[in-house]
């Protein structure tokens, strides 16, 4: 059993083809407002007859834990619904909620009853052979327990001589399925949904994750999966991590849609066929992203990324620990075929000076700053003017005279500091020559030593004399690019010199500023050095 899957892209003239066979799973990933529901609407539509709708961030909660039908009412809601999930406005509000749940309830009650009547059947007609048949296929209560302990939900369902659902937990006291937690009971209505939907069914799975944490609802659907070899799933979620804990599905990540009269045209989409070969360190990081990605030195809550984010706005800014992470993120990137719609980038600390290893880097796509760290570009003087003038607008002052004593103060906190920033550059320097001694790839079946001696002293007194060079020439800008400074006094120097009281004010207004004025965007990008000029396009 096969489902072919038409959709309409933004290229008029083809459509994107999928076929879907039993026992795969495909994953719609996207942000809000990508035509996720849509598609999945759409997908409902071109399966009439052949797909069930397991909207699960809706209704949750049960009016009861019994059925509250017949089974002939049962059948007029099915056909009622099938109706209701053809029509546009399903994509946003669901007339049927309450139904939908109470039938979850019927059929896992119908599904239990009628396995029971058969084996009494085949008991009464001393039929041994058809009981023992029978008796294999599980009971849909065992299937379902036996899921939601592997899927870390730790309670156990069982049916009263009432037809009522009630729950245990660790063997208590037993109490109706209508009083367990949103998240409990949206797991049990799409493990109900799916275990007892025919065979050969499209179950459409629409935002899963609501109400329920990853390490549930990531087993649960591969579990369920496993169980129901005999129906496709498509799933459509903003999690990444879903499609990532399951090797081997399709991923469709949804860029936008172009609307119609309330009716979706076309998508724009990329299409992953498989995540098996994907670098796990890389996963989340792709399906969660936009098509161009830069990876830059630094941490998740460092003032980089805020900067990196309004200097690129088109581009997702991931933050790695160092440069040799940045530059393999990116080459794996790069070396995966199945990305090829991934642009990935590199921006790095301009903390070295070796020439092959900046030629190296750049061959990669991955770019040195043309200061010592992307924190630097805060306190560059271009952007001290330009956000001194903002304030000087508002509070008045010479601004030239602030300019001035903000760059005599820096020097003065940052000579204060020379041995110590000095000494940061010498060890990176020293550290990078040792490095450079290691044997090369086949350099040791070649045969042959290498000796050397390693002049610490050199180093140090080397560093000394260019930042002191630099000091006594007043070249800030030259000290900006090539040493930390923040270990020193200098910033909050620079912050109180402009009238800023703190540097955290500062660095604010620095912010502000380029969300407001795009020429000082387009100054500070200038600022950072050569990098492709692809990074900045729409």
């Amino acid at each position: 059993m096969s489902f072919e899957l038409l959709i309409p892209t933004a290229n008029k003239t083809e459509s994107l083809a999928l076929t879907l066979s039993a026992g795969q799973m495909l994953f719609i990933l996207g942000a809000n407002g990508t035509g996720k529901s849509s598609l999945l609407q759409a997908f409902s539509s071109s399966n009439k007859g052949k797909s069930r709708r397991i909207t699960a961030h809706r209704q949750t909660w049960f009016k009861s834990g019994s059925p509250e039908f017949t089974g002939q009412q049962r059948a007029e809601h099915e056909m009622y619904l099938t109706n209701h999930d053809m029509e546009s406005s399903a994509r946003w509000k669901d007339d049927w909620s309450n139904q939908r749940t109470q039938m979850a309830i019927y059929d896992l009650v119908n599904h239990e009853n009628v396995r029971a009547r058969n084996i009494a059947q085949a008991v009464d007609q001393k039929n041994g052979a058809q009981v023992e048949i029978l008796s294999q296929n599980e009971s849909v209560f065992l299937t379902l327990n036996r899921l939601l302990r592997l899927a870390n939900i730790g309670i156990t369902l069982s049916v009263k001589t009432n037809d009522e659902i009630m729950a245990t937990r660790n063997g208590g006291q037993p109490y109706s399925i209508s009083k367990l937690s949103d998240g409990e009971r949206n797991a049990i209505l799409i493990a109900s949904n799916v275990l007892t939907a025919p065979t050969g069914t499209l179950l459409l799975i629409d935002e899963p994750e609501r109400h329920l944490h990853r390490s549930i609802i990531s087993p649960l659907l591969s579990l369920l999966l496993k169980e129901r070899k005999d129906c496709a799933f498509i799933v459509s979620t903003h999690e990444p991590l879903l499609p990532a804990d399951n090797s081997g599905s399709k991923v469709l990540l949804m860029r936008s849609c172009t609307y119609e009269n309330d009716i979706v045209t076309s998508y724009e989409i990329d299409l992953l066929e498989n995540t098996a070969e994907i670098d796990d360190d890389l996963k989340c990081t792709i399906l969660g992203e936009r098509r161009k990605i830069l990876f830059v030195e630094g941490v998740e809550h460092s003032l980089d990324k805020p900067l990196y984010s309004l200097l690129f706005p088109n581009t997702s800014i991931v933050a790695k620990n160092n440069c040799r992470e940045v530059e393999h993120a990116v080459v794996g990137i790069k070396g995966t075929t199945e990305l090829h719609w991934v642009k990935p980038f590199g921006f790095v600390d301009n903390d070295t000076s070796e020439e092959s290893r900046i030629a190296d880097l750049k061959s990669k796509g991955v770019f040195l700053l043309n200061v010592y760290s992307i924190e630097s570009i805060y306190y560059h003087p271009e952007l001290q003017r330009a956000v001194g003038e903002k304030l000087a607008s508002v509070v008045g002052g010479d601004l030239e005279k602030k300019l001035a004593q903000s760059k005599t103060d820096a020097i003065k906190a940052i000579r204060g500091n020379a041995k110590h920033l000095s000494d940061r550059i010498a060890e990176k320097a020293a550290r990078a020559e040792i490095f450079s001694l290691l044997p090369k790839k086949g350099e040791i079946g070649t045969g042959g030593k290498r000796m050397a001696e390693i002049n610490f002293d050199k180093f140090s007194q080397d560093e000394v004399a260019r930042i002191e060079k630099l000091l006594d020439q007043s070249d800030f800008i030259g000290i900006l690019q090539r040493y930390p400074i923040r270990e020193s006094g200098a910033l909050d120097a620079i912050a109180k010199a402009l009238n800023f009281s703190d540097r955290l004010q500062y660095e604010a207004a620095i912010r502000k500023l380029l969300e407001q004025d795009s020429g000082a965007t387009r100054m500070v990008q200038s600022l950072l050095g050569d990098f492709p000029a692809d990074l900045i396009t729409q």
